[in-house]
């Protein structure tokens, strides 16, 4: 195997626990109100499923690397060649997956392809830029930049754009919104930080980033030491943006 192999194993095993534990009403609370039993919803990006299982629709899932859930049909495509015919949802549905695509617009102009006329879109994703962070340390910032690097092909401020994306889609009556999220208990930051932590400290982490020239082990390293004291200081603090869109296939 490869650096880029184990380290790619290495984030599947670390975010798989969190990404099993997301539920529809509380990442796609802005889409439920929109849907009806009945309807047919492609979940783009559906991963293990504790999402798509709790929008009380006819749901299909499909994912680069499927695994099965239970009452769900779950099929493996790549998001811009969808293997379904045109017009065959009454729904779209796609969480935090924009930002791990290059291109964004490509993946929604074929999720509307296969949406029927009055379909109803649900995207939400993240920004990167809408963070509030303190204190500052440029141990830290550097530590932004080395993530960021490790993924060159996404798109880590694709939240400011979901609407704008959808539009250029051909999607109709686009909105957006944003809600906020903080760690700003000594237990949060103290999560936080552990998590963040261990990212740097992972050798699966290190050696994929040494490869890449992208960093050094010892500022990786460093990096990991900067989390630890960061949660150390009484006033820590980290809030983000979490940015969700609508919209409708014109009738």
């Amino acid at each position: 195997m490869t650096a880029k192999d184990d380290y790619e194993s290495y984030m599947a095993a670390r975010h798989r626990p969190s990404h099993g534990g997301r539920i529809a009403s509380r990442w796609a609370a802005f889409l439920l109100p929109h849907l009806r039993p009945g309807m047919r919803l492609l979940d783009l990006g559906c991963g293990p499923g504790s999402i798509t299982v709790g929008l009380g629709v006819d749901a299909v899932g499909v994912d680069i690397a499927p695994v099965p859930i239970d009452g769900v049909p779950v099929a493996a495509a790549d998001g811009v060649a969808l293997p379904f015919r045109d017009g065959s949802f009454d729904a779209l549905y796609a969480n935090a997956v924009l930002q791990h695509v290059a291109d964004p617009l490509a993946v929604l102009v074929e999720a509307r392809r296969v949406a029927r006329p009055g379909a109803v879109v649900g995207v939400g994703d993240a920004d990167w830029d809408g963070i509030l962070f303190h204190p500052r340390d440029p141990l830290i910032d550097r530590g932004n930049a080395i993530h960021e690097a490790l993924r060159p092909h996404s798109s880590v401020r694709v939240g400011r754009e979901l609407r704008g994306l959808l539009e250029a889609a051909g999607f109709e009556r686009c909105s957006a919104s944003a809600t906020g999220h903080a760690e700003g208990t000594t237990d949060a930051a103290g999560w936080l930080a552990a998590f963040e932590s261990s990212w740097f400290a992972a050798p699966e982490v290190v050696a994929y980033a040494v490869s890449l020239g992208a960093a050094e082990a010892g500022e990786m390293a460093a990096i990991a030491d900067a989390w630890t004291r960061w949660a150390a200081d009484p006033g820590a603090f980290v809030a983000r943006f979490w940015i969700t869109a609508l919209g409708w296939v014109p009738a």
